[in-house]
């Protein structure tokens, strides 16, 4: 009996180290298809099997040089999802795509009318040259 709980102690930290493993490999697929769906993710499956978890700092490095993609404006069913989405579109500098984007949620959510239209007057302060 105290064998097997010797045993079960020692394979703790690698279940665990297993489980945070695969954890962080799905998030980072989940987020490929989520900011690129017309391109197969799963090259990060091989990515993650050769460098480890040293791969999460390089997907970091990646991700954050790779603009969201628009979803279709009748995809978002809450106004949080949207504004988010515009907001991270207009991080990434395309100001087109989320000015639409914001328009169509205050059309749709017309109680966000006035944030909105901050968002898009601050998008278009940098649209104009000074």
């Amino acid at each position: 009996m105290k064998e097997l709980q010797q045993i079960s102690l020692a394979l703790l930290p690698i279940a665990m180290f297993v489980a945070v493993y695969v954890g962080i490999g799905v998030w980072a697929i989940r987020d490929a298809r989520k900011r690129r769906p017309d391109t197969s993710s799963f090259f990060l499956v091989p990515l993650f099997l050769l460098l480890g978890p040293c791969a999460i700092i390089f997907w970091l490095f990646v991700r954050n040089s790779t603009p969201p993609v628009a979803e279709p404006h009748d995809v978002y069913t809450n106004a949080e999802d949207a504004l988010a989405a515009a907001s991270r579109l207009d991080q990434f500098g395309e100001w087109d795509k989320a000015i639409l984007l914001y328009e169509n949620a205050a059309h749709r959510w017309p109680e966000q009318k006035g944030y909105v239209v901050e968002c898009m007057k601050r998008i278009k302060e940098k649209q104009s040259p000074d």
